[in-house]
């Protein structure tokens, strides 16, 4: 049995990443304790050695403790309690290097299932992968267990099931898959269009990319194959947990044309200045891990917010914000430019993440292309924090059509549907996760118009939502 302990500077996010490793959850296989935070209400950022220690000392009645850290302090923090500990129960202790969130979520699946203390922090140090080639980033080297080689269908038996979950397989019901599926005396494949993958881990089956409307198969061969088949089959019949439909879309009480007075938001744009000093270096990494803890509140709050208003679809983009957010590679790919460059952290944080913006500019699938604005998103709110600047969002005094170039996803969660009847942009798409909460609020709107602009505040339009056009006057 290997029990976890998350480590973390933000009280907030240690909880955050505690409630999401819970839900995937089936067993009482994995017990999780948190020590994030130190009782300083002026300052509460920060890790506290006695707290990992009490932690790990919580969850000790265990094979193993692996302890998921986030950066800087939380390491010498975990290294310190390892000191501080009953020397059997630091000898069960393993400090992982993996992710926080993603790394905390695999591990705890795998713990769940009855993995060995080496499978859970293999599961953990891979977690990336799957994020990597959604994003069409270069795949890391893989382990062997990673590309499972095809079962011999004659030597195999087989089922496949047609996947009718509303959004794929994704984390909640890929963890119902990895529990039903262990322990079963069986050699298992799970294929997806000529694809394979061992269903062992939760990263390997989101490496599968499974959508709504996919066939999936799981090939079994062992003495255990055909109830491995069987509890597969199963769970598919019950949608893997979950209904079969997302919660209906509210919609606009006027589906064809919505009218009201023009208000003009302008994407916020970010001064940044390179501020190039040999003497900056430390300072500025500091900044920048402020700022990115700073983030990762806002987009929790952001979270609950959109579960409360609307459902645990909406709440999930912001969940996802926070998982992009919470990447190592990213913090230290902007580390590494402070470094050689001696530059700002807001300079450098900026080439990183246009960076990534534009890696999704180029996808070909217009689904995963329109997410380049949820990148810009992050990266506006990071930089608000690094500026220390409030928040700044349109002010309505009465039913509007806001008209701007593009529009973050954040922003449109925090608009007033009694307010806001339509918005109207000169890029955007259709596709983006701000149209998508904007239907769910019943708000219409167009993008890809290309005279949006010429509008002027306070003039009254009509958004012709079948036409696609905009009509002045």
């Amino acid at each position: 049995m290997v029990n976890l302990v998350i480590v973390s500077h933000s009280a907030r996010l240690g909880e955050g990443v505690g409630e999401l490793a819970r839900q995937m959850l089936m067993n009482d296989g994995c017990k999780l304790a948190i020590a994030a935070g130190i009782d300083d209400p002026a300052s509460p950022i920060g890790t506290d050695p006695i707290k990992v220690m009490e932690a790990i000392e919580s969850v000790a009645d265990a094979d193993h403790i692996l302890v998921m850290m986030d950066i800087g302090s939380a390491l010498l923090s975990a290294e310190t309690a390892l000191d501080l500990l009953d020397p059997a129960i630091a000898a069960k202790v393993r400090l992982c290097a993996a992710p926080l969130v993603e790394g905390t979520l695999a591990a705890t699946v795998s713990a769940a299932a009855g993995a060995g203390i080496d499978k859970v922090i293999e599961d953990a140090m891979n977690a990336l992968e799957a994020k990597r080639v959604q994003l069409g980033l270069p795949s890391q080297p893989q382990h062997a267990s990673l590309a499972a080689a095809p079962v011999d269908d004659r030597d195999a038996r087989s089922v496949s099931v047609v996947i009718q979950n509303h959004n794929g397989l994704h984390v909640r019901p890929a963890s119902k898959l990895v529990a039903a599926l262990a322990g079963f005396n069986a050699d298992l494949v799970l294929e997806k269009g000529g694809k394979c993958v061992t269903p062992d881990s939760l990263n390997q089956i989101a490496l599968l990319q499974v959508r709504r409307n996919d066939t999936l198969r799981l090939l079994a061969r062992g003495p255990d194959a055909d109830a491995a088949l069987a509890a597969f089959q199963a769970l598919a019949a019950e949608n893997f947990g979950e209904p079969t439909e997302a919660a209906p879309a509210r919609r606009p009480a006027s589906a064809d044309r919505v009218e009201g007075k023009v208000v003009l938001y302008p994407q916020p744009q970010d001064r940044i200045s390179r501020e190039t000093s040999a003497a900056i270096g430390q300072q500025q990494l500091l900044r920048l891990k402020r700022a990115i803890d700073r983030t990762l509140e806002d987009l929790s709050a952001l979270t609950t917010l959109a579960e409360a208003t609307f459902s645990a679809d909406i709440a999930a983009i912001f969940s996802g914000h926070h998982t992009l957010l919470d990447d190592p590679d990213l913090y230290a790919a902007a580390c590494d430019i402070i470094r050689d460059e001696q530059c700002s952290a807001a300079w450098a944080w900026q080439q990183v993440l246009s960076d990534l913006s534009q890696q999704y500019r180029h996808l070909d699938d217009a689904y995963l292309q329109a997410r380049y604005i949820d990148i810009e998103d992050i990266l506006h709110r990071t930089l608000r924090h690094l500026n220390e600047r409030d928040e700044t969002l349109p002010q309505f005094s009465a039913p509007s059509i806001l008209v701007a170039d593009d529009i973050f996803p954040s922003t449109v969660l925090q608009l007033n549907a009694e307010q806001v009847k339509g918005i109207c942009l000169q890029a955007g798409s259709e596709l983006s996760h701000g149209a998508i909460i904007a239907r769910q609020a019943g708000i219409a709107m167009l993008c890809q118009q290309s005279d949006a602009l010429t509008l002027q505040d306070g003039e009254n339009v009509i958004l012709d939502i079948p036409g696609k056009r905009v009509i002045r006057g």
